[in-house]
């Protein structure tokens, strides 16, 4: 019997056209061998669309789309965007559905010349996908676009020299005694890093602020922090350093890299450590994170520890990523609002769906809603960028 990985290569031949008559018979072993797999072709089939829903080819519009596919990991079955309406296939299983689907949409895309019928989702206007970017307020209320600023000085404030170093904004302190802050925010539709005085790297999500000092000059390192920031934190031990929020409380760092999540609109607050170890106090409770765990804040600072958190879930908006696993309607369409920069706006019920895998940020919105709309859930955007949600 063949492995599970040769009869994905075989699977990839076949769509090729370059099987020969043993490998297809080495592939037709492996699928009828278990009942399962049988099932699983059969669904595979169902969700494929048929040659005559495709209409004109348009390489354009379709290659960022398979690029993103084609880097997802096969082996650790990372899928792209692939819908289920609350269901979960097996590991091998799911990673042979992104395959067969890929491979099913190569093979029409450049055997065929064909393009999916776009008629189900009505765009005035596609959406490009959000980017680096933000705005920095300096002490004295002057603001700073760093949208594609190049490297060099962009301001000074208070004895401390700002800096674009191509990666991000970062500090040199020049000697300054003063308490001056500055403050990092990401509009929608923007991602930013920057380097603090003291050496800590900051990633700042969409709609997101930081509040910082220029120099850090007391017993303690504080910051505070609204929507999602990932945090890798500059060992000082005398010196702790402690992020604050306005709803969920203090954190106090014990270790190095954790991811916060504070945004207004989702149901409570989410500290995800990924190494060393922080502290969670909500004014009610206080918790200690160990590395993969997870401290939900409630909006009545009730905390609930996830000790098995999904930390690639966590940082794939920091690696340019959309992570949908297990994710219902609701969160992702939220993710999306942030990203590019749209109003969302249900009519009707909610649809109940949840999805699993992953989906590339640089893509824009018209392709996202072409992978969603696959569980059978219809959009149209209206002028003022509102894009509505039909069950």
């Amino acid at each position: 019997m063949i492995t599970q990985e040769t009869a994905y290569t075989l699977i990839e031949k076949q769509f090729s056209a370059e099987l020969t008559d043993a490998e297809k018979a080495d592939l037709d072993e492996w699928m009828l061998d278990d009942a399962n797999r049988s099932a699983f072709i059969d669904k595979v089939s169902d969700l494929m669309l048929s040659a005559s829903e495709y209409q004109a080819y348009d390489a354009a519009y379709w290659q960022p789309v398979l690029n993103s596919v084609l880097e997802a990991d096969r082996t650790t079955a990372q899928l792209q965007a692939l819908p289920y309406r609350k269901r979960m296939l097996l590991p091998w299983m799911a990673a042979a559905a992104a395959l067969l689907l890929l491979l099913w949409g190569t093979f029409y895309f450049t055997r065929q010349q064909k393009q999916p019928d776009t008629a189900g989702i009505q765009l005035i206007k596609d959406v490009a996908p959000g980017h680096t970017g933000a705005v920095l307020t300096l002490a004295d209320g002057r603001t700073v676009a760093l949208d594609s600023l190049p490297n060099g000085v962009v301001a000074t404030d208070n004895g401390a020299e700002i800096r674009m170093d191509g990666k991000g904004l970062v500090y040199n302190n020049k000697g300054t005694a003063a308490t001056a802050y500055n403050i990092i925010s990401t509009p929608v539709g923007r991602q930013f890093m920057l380097t603090l005085p003291d050496g800590s790297k900051v990633w700042l999500n969409s709609a997101s602020s930081l509040r910082y000092p220029v120099a850090f000059t007391g017993k303690e390192r504080r910051v505070q922090v609204t929507g999602e920031v990932f945090f890798e934190v500059a060992a000082d031990a005398a010196r702790p350093f402690r992020v604050e929020t306005e709803r969920y409380g203090v954190l106090e760092v014990l270790g190095t890299a954790f991811n916060i999540n504070v945004y207004a609109d989702e149901k409570h607050g989410a500290t995800t450590l990924i190494a060393g170890a922080v502290r969670v106090n909500s004014g009610r409770q206080q918790l200690v994170l160990q590395p993969g765990q997870q401290a939900q804040v409630s909006a009545t600072q009730a905390i609930q520890l996830n000790a098995n958190a999904n930390l690639a879930q966590v940082t794939a908006w920091k690696d340019g990523v959309f992570n949908f696993a297990n994710q219902p309607l609701e969160v992702v369409m939220r993710q999306l609002a942030r990203w590019y920069d749209i109003e969302i706006v249900y009519e009707g019920h909610v649809p109940d769906i949840e999805f699993f895998g992953e989906m590339g940020k640089n893509l824009t919105l018209q392709q996202v809603l072409h992978v969603l709309e696959q569980t059978g859930v219809k959009f149209k955007m209206e002028e003022t960028n509102k894009l509505v949600v039909m069950p």
